[in-house]
């Protein structure tokens, strides 16, 4: 297979409309395993007027939650099912959002410096991190694939890591612009046929939460994390979140402002239905990571629209 068709998109979904109308559910992807899923998921986001302290636990305040369950597969052939409990709170103007998965590994570094005895130097070899990311439209015909040729659309990326802007609190707010016709910084993926499509994945706007550290000239340890971190500021730090990995699994925590005032943003409407989508990378790089079919978060109670 080419390299350019293992390319996959964190998640996606299609139009929200025509979803809801099929019964019974159809297969979002090339793998048969998504057949049996339900689809849409339906997730409750309760009301409360006191939001959760956003530090990976789950505290007395997610009582009042809704948990839904939620299936995650492998990208590629839709197989190796994972189950995430998924928790949604909103305030007069906030969401806040719980997933829980199982993870037997803590991977909370991204390619760490590894100190090699034989040249007295430090290597830097690809080692993933553990992420989930969650994902929203911004405008035009959300899609299952990244990889389409009939879709053009523009998706809003909350991408949590555990080995980057997680041990300060941060989750990286990004977007992805899916085209037929090519466009500034955007990757050219050939497909079957002769068609192309054109991906663009960028962070929003703004100072990111974590930077790429010099290599130590000196030894400092047999693994030394690459990345240092720092405070965040503009688009790029609009999510709030947390996880704690309690040897078994991840708990992770997240919130966001319903409308950020940035163009690089999704408004979450309270007053509506709002598609999304879920992903999980267990050790895994991007071509590895599982997603969910659609997820349609519902609010009960509060306020009925964005602030």
């Amino acid at each position: 297979m080419p390299t350019s068709t293992r390319i996959v998109f964190l998640t996606a979904v299609v139009s929200a409309i025509t979803l809801w109308a099929q019964k019974p559910a159809r297969t979002p992807g090339s793998g048969h395993g998504w057949a049996a899923d339900p689809w849409p998921v339906i997730w409750e986001s309760r009301y409360t007027r006191k939001p959760p302290v956003i530090d990976g636990l789950l505290d007395d305040v997610w009582k009042h939650a809704k948990p839904v369950t939620v299936i995650v597969r492998e990208a590629m052939g839709g197989d190796h099912p994972k189950l995430v409990v998924l928790r949604a709170l909103h305030t007069t103007d906030s969401v806040y959002i719980a997933a829980e998965w199982p993870d037997a590994t803590k991977s909370d570094m991204r390619d760490p410096y590894v100190w090699n005895p034989q040249t007295n130097k430090y290597d830097r070899p690809s080692k993933p991190d553990d992420q989930f990311a969650i994902e929203f439209p911004i405008k035009g015909d959300f899609a299952i694939s990244m990889l389409t040729v009939t879709r053009e659309f523009t998706a809003d990326v909350w991408h949590w890591k555990a080995g980057r802007g997680n041990p300060i609190g941060w989750v990286d707010d990004k977007y992805h612009i899916i085209s037929q016709k090519p466009l500034p910084e955007a990757k050219k993926h050939a497909l079957h046929g002769g068609r192309s499509v054109y991906i663009v994945r960028l962070q929003d706007s703004g100072t990111p939460s974590f930077k790429l550290k010099p290599e130590p000239q000196s030894y400092q340890g047999d693994v030394v994390d690459s990345f240092e971190h720092q405070e965040p500021s503009g688009s790029v730090a609009d999510v709030r979140g947390k996880g704690v990995h309690n040897g078994k699994s991840w708990f992770l925590e997240m919130s966001r402002k319903f409308n950020t005032g940035h163009p690089d943003d999704a408004v979450i409407d309270p007053s509506k239905d709002n598609i999304c989508a879920i992903a999980v990378l267990d050790d895994e790089l991007y071509e590895e990571h599982s997603v969910s079919t659609v997820i349609v978060l519902r609010f009960k109670g509060g306020p009925r629209k964005a602030k």
